[in-house]
Formats: structure tokens, sequence, C-alpha cells
């Protein structure tokens, strides 16, 4: 099937719009450095994550299930709508008061988990449950590869510039051209990936309007009341289901490791790329080339996760991210980013394996749920890693003078954290994966 005939079919076209510009933001190469801009500390930002993934881990299941429930549609508009909310909050908000910055932050966190929540697993649901109602759900790993390119294409442009907005040497020369007063500080730009990202937020909303689901008919005798019972009392069966099948239970597990390990660390990569000497401007051009990257490398991901059988996988992948974590722990200059683009390969094809595998083993009436729960673990596991590093770069950082930390010694030290803390949970869950796999074969 051509590209085109795949875009030719609505919901799936309008899923990858929906997916490349909801994710679409000009603040993420500079994520970390624009809430320290904004007045906050490290450990603030840690924390603020930590209620973030804390939003995600309440709203997500049950989100899932009114989805289910109620429609997916509905939770994917609604979901656009609190996203441009949560971005507009942080984009007008006085930097003067350090208590109003972090409460506005505090709340901008839970608007952000709770739209996270509202659209993971239904936007995918309705993809996928399109193409299996046309019988072309095999088509499905290959709409993830599309959906990767789109967003890694779309992606190169977003870093470049958002990475450009924060230089003051560049968005001064801007500025001049203009006939404008030139900025003499981070803090007189900083809003401008902010509201950029605003812009952007409207094709999503754009896109989630026009997505199609037939309309749920809500039986005659059954108030909101029990449309909401009914929610529930799917969240606890699927939560059954799920925990009594292995296959899908250990699917997730691996998934929630690999995922929220690699996006801790992810998330701080701009103070990454700062530690190991780059300067901000080239944090646009690393973005980009990491788009590329997978754009490149979007197809082997797909045949890499479908060709080999899961044992196999799951292990090469395991190992691989040991590999990669312990290169990051060494903090070399400049070519410290190597291992954080593999570490973004592995993670990009996990994900294409985990999906395919989850959808097929999942019915279509508890699909959102069950892809619910999935961000449900991933969340759990980030938030639990959140709170754990927050207080060990804290101890650490007491063995440091200031002017070691001024040059991020520190924060080097601790990323040795990641190695020993991924090596001691896949052998946790691949010894007990071994021993339920003994009693009766999983994969």
């Amino acid at each position: 099937m051509t590209l085109n005939e795949i875009l030719q079919i609505r919901n799936v076209r309008y899923f990858l719009m929906f997916r490349s510009s909801y994710f679409a933001r000009f603040y993420y190469p500079i994520f970390t450095l624009l809430y320290l801009d904004y007045g906050l500390t490290l450990s603030q930002f840690a924390m603020l994550n930590v209620v973030w993934a804390a939003t995600i881990v309440l709203a997500e299941v049950p989100s899932g299930a009114l989805a289910d429930t109620l429609g997916r549609k509905k939770l994917v508009v609604l979901s656009s709508i609190v996203m441009f909310i949560e971005i507009a909050m942080i984009a007008v908000v006085p930097t003067d008061n350090p208590t109003l910055v972090f409460s506005v932050f505090l709340i901008n966190r839970i608007l952000s988990g709770l739209a996270m929540a509202l659209a993971s697993g239904a936007d995918e649901a309705l993809a996928y449950d399109t193409l299996k109602e046309q019988g072309k759900e095999e088509l499905w790993p290959r709409v993830l590869q599309i959906q990767l390119r789109i967003a890694s294409s779309v992606g190169i442009v977003i870093t470049l510039v958002g990475a450009a907005m924060y230089d003051v040497n560049f968005m001064a020369s801007v500025y001049s051209f203009l006939g404008l007063e030139a900025p003499v500080k981070t803090q007189d730009i900083m809003r401008i990936p902010v509201f950029a990202t605003l812009l952007v937020a409207m094709i999503a909303i754009y896109a989630a309007f026009n997505m199609r689901e037939e309309k749920k008919i809500q039986p005659t005798n059954q108030t909101k009341w029990g449309t909401m019972l009914s929610s529930l009392t799917l969240t606890r069966d699927t939560g059954t289901w799920v925990f009594s099948t292995p296959y899908v239970l250990f699917i997730l597990l691996y998934y929630s490791l690999f995922e929220h390990t690699s996006r801790m660390f992810l998330t701080m990569n701009s103070q990454y790329y700062r530690a190991i000497d780059i300067p901000i401007i080239y944090f646009g051009l690393i973005g980009a080339g990491i788009s590329l990257f997978k754009i490149i490398f979007a197809g082997q991901s797909r045949r890499l996760a479908e060709s080999m059988k899961p044992k196999q996988f799951i292990a090469l992948m395991g190992f691989a991210t040991m590999a990669t974590f312990y290169w990051i722990s060494l903090g070399w200059s400049i070519y410290g980013v190597i291992p954080a683009l593999l570490l973004i390969f592995i993670i990009m094809t996990m994900n294409i394996f985990i999906s395919y595998h989850l959808n097929k083993k999942t019915e279509s009436h508890n699909r959102a749920t069950v892809l619910s729960f999935k961000g449900l673990m991933f969340n759990l596991g980030y938030g639990s890693i959140g709170i754990l590093y927050a207080y060990y770069y804290k101890l650490i950082s007491q063995h440091y003078s200031e002017e070691q930390i001024a040059q991020h010694v520190d924060f080097l030290a601790s990323l040795s954290s990641f190695f020993y803390y991924f090596t001691a949970l896949f052998i946790a869950i691949s010894v007990a994966f071994y021993i339920a796999d003994k009693k009766k074969a999983i994969f």
C-alpha cells in the first residue's frame, strides 16, 4: 500500500498530524534551561516533573476507560485544548515573584500531565481501530514508521529554530534586522519559543476536531453516573486481564523500564550538552541531527522490531542500553553526543516493538484502556526515578565545591546512577520473566 493510499485513511491522516504537532515544541531543545531562566532551581525542576508524572498516573487509566466508554475523540479534543492552556500560562507569567512563578509552573505541570493522560491511548486507538475495521491492521507498524519520520522532519525545523530563538547573539541580529532594540540577556527572549509553540498547538486542536468516530450509543436507561461506573468497571476488568496475561504484563514492564529511564535522562539533555561543553547555539543542530537520524533509521527500527523474536529482541536492546548508559556516564566532552544518539535509536525501536505486540494482543473494546495502562506504568517509573534522582543528586552535589558545581562536575558524576538503576531493574524483570516462562511459555 502506497503512502498516499495510507494518508487517504482519514483517522490515520489526522492521527499523524495530531502526534506531529502535539509534541512539536520550540522550547524542547532548551527545556531544562528554560525552567532555570524563569527562576526555578534544578531541584524544583526535578520535583515538578515528578508532579507531572504523578498527575498522569492518577488520570491515565480512568481517562483511557472514559475513552472506551464515552468516545476517544472527545478526550483527544479535550487534551489538545488543555495543552494549549498550559502552554499559554507560562507564556504570560511574570517572573518578578518566584513564588508565583513556581505556582504557575506547578499548575502547568498538572495540566500538562492531564493533557498527556487524556490523549494517551485515545488517539492511537482511533487510528488503529480504523485500520482494523478495514482489515488493514498489519499496516500499523508502517503507520508508526511514517509518524516517526514526519515527527522527525518537523523536529528538524523545531529544534533548529527553537535553539536559535534562545541564543542571544542570533536573536540580537534578528532584532537589529527588524529595526528593534537588541536583547542583552536570555530573559529578554525566553518567551519567544513558548509563544511559537502556542501557534503549533492550534494545529493539534485542528487535527483533533477532524478525527472521526462512530457516536457512542449510551443505553437509554444508563445515566452519566452509570457511564462512569462502566468506565471504572472496564478499568478494573482490564487491570485484571493485564496482570493475568504474562505476555502483556512483561511487555509493559520492559516498556516502562526502557522508556522511563531513558526519558529521565533525555529530559535533562540540554543540561547534559552544556556539561559536555557544547554551546547553546548548537543544541538546535544536535536536535536537527537527531531528527534526521530518526528519519534515516526509522525503517531499520521497524524491520528490527518486526523480524526478531521477542526474547532475543529484548535481550539485545537491554544489553545495548546498559552499554549506552555506561558510555554516557563517562561524560566525554563533545563526543558524549554519540551515546545519546544510540539511546534514542534504542527507544525508537522499542516503541515500535511494544506498540506492535501490545495492539496485536488487545481487543478493540478496551484498547484505549490497555494503552492507558501502558502510560500508567511508564509514569509510575518516571515519577519514581525522578524522586530517586533528585535525592541522589542532592546527596552527591554536597561533595563538590561551588566552582565544581558551576562546571557541572557534580551533574556528570550523577550520571552513573542511570547505568546501575537500569541494569538492576532489567536483571530483576528478566529473572521474573525466566521463572514465569519456565512454567509456561510466554513469547
